[in-house]
């Protein structure tokens, strides 16, 4: 309404539309006008249209509410000195912003200048995504540069932030190829995006994320943690929407842990993901899960030599993979359960479903192969955290 080519036209029914988006400007053409709108179309209608009438206001109202159009502007020119009070009631009804003007205006400069201020907003959406790719791919960023990055998203430099990674897992066995992955996880986030948009518009803030192939993600923030926090709450809820409307999945949602200091930023990605990847190796019964609460694998994601890991998984668990490789032993799976079940034997055969003799006669080959007493208690913690690498970094 601000825009120049508006200044002589009236808004007169259909107020509470008013917060809908306008994705693009058609001039009416047609008589019916559902064949060639696709949703958030703003429609103009000509009053020197030849039998446009009242009866047929009234019938494009219904269709533009039927295709939620984001509101219609009527020029009066020869058919309309003034809006019937029926269509101003039917507009009302269904919610459709309803403008007139009396006399002539150009279509041509009002769908200009429209189009124009459709664009920039999409420029803007797109200019805020590349700054998030320019914060999270260039960790040599200095402070002033983070702090001018995120003034330009119009987003306090000493806000609280937190990452969420939304991430799907198919069981759909065709979805494995890498086409029907793509297809797949932009199907997921455009169902994703609509419930998200709207704790952004509510909320008031910038919408900062990104589309991967294994998931979504977004920088969310706010001015303290309490305020970040009903944020995340928030998340959580359309995450449970999202999991009764996509039937195929397993939705996961994953938090980085809460960043005060902006420089943390990447590294709390690299969190989110990190928690990301344990959620889908099923290591918690859980779907949704913070950084924070993942206890000892927090340990492994500070530890950069990823050799050495490796190293102290092969040191208690490779002679155990390669005789189970060669003969199908289950040793690894015995251990593991054992010290899972605190030693109890008949606990252990039971979730094992093997006899305590079997489960016996394994242990026994066990500690042969390992040459360590496995009751002793650093033993017992060593090859648990041998276990917790594994987990991360499988035998190939």
């Amino acid at each position: 309404m601000e825009l120049d080519v508006f200044k002589n036209v009236e808004l007169i029914a259909g107020k509470k539309g008013l917060d809908k988006e306008v994705t693009w400007v058609y001039a009416k053409q047609t008589k019916n006008i559902t064949p060639w709108v696709y949703g958030g179309e703003f429609l103009l209608v000509s009053g020197y249209e030849y039998a446009m009438g009242e009866e047929e206001l009234l019938q494009l109202i219904e269709e533009a509410a039927m295709n939620n159009l984001s509101g219609i502007l009527v020029e009066g020119g020869i058919n309309f000195k003034e809006i019937p009070d029926r269509v101003i009631k039917k507009a009302d009804e269904e919610g459709i912003p309803l403008f007139f003007v009396k006399g002539v205006i150009s279509f041509l400069d009002v769908t200009r200048d429209i189009i124009a201020l459709i664009m920039e907003r999409k420029y803007l959406a797109k200019r805020n995504t590349s700054l998030l790719d320019q914060l999270l791919n260039s960790p040599s960023l200095s402070q002033k540069e983070i702090d001018q990055l995120l003034y330009g998203m119009g987003i306090p430099p000493d806000s609280y932030f937190l990452v969420a990674v939304f991430s799907i897992s198919d069981n759909i066995e065709e979805n494995k190829d890498e086409r029907n992955r793509v297809d797949r996880m932009i199907s997921f986030s455009r169902n994703l995006q609509k419930h998200v948009d709207e704790v952004f518009v509510e909320l008031e803030l910038k919408e900062l994320s990104r589309l991967r192939l294994e998931s979504v993600d977004y920088l969310i923030y706010a001015d303290n943690e309490k305020d970040l926090l009903a944020i995340a709450e928030k998340f959580k809820k359309i995450r449970k929407r999202i999991c009764i409307e996509e039937d195929n999945s397993d939705v996961y949602l994953s938090f980085s842990s809460i960043i005060h200091d902006n420089k943390n930023i990447i590294n709390g990605f690299n969190e989110a993901h990190f928690t990301r990847s344990l959620l889908q190796r099923g290591l918690f019964p859980d779907r949704v899960k913070s950084f924070s609460d993942i206890g000892s694998y927090q340990m492994i994601f500070h530890i950069e030599d990823r050799g050495k890991l490796i190293n102290f998984r092969d040191k208690y668990l490779k002679e155990l993979y390669e005789i189970d490789k060669e003969r199908s032993s289950q040793l690894l799976e015995t251990l593991r359960e054992y010290l899972i079940n605190d030693g109890n034997i008949l606990q252990t055969s039971k979730k094992l479903y093997i006899h305590r003799n079997t489960l016996q006669y394994r242990m026994d080959r066990i500690k042969e192969i390992l040459n360590v007493d496995i009751s002793d208690f650093n033993i017992k913690r060593d090859l648990l955290n041998a276990f917790m690498i594994l987990d991360i970094f499988p035998f190939s």
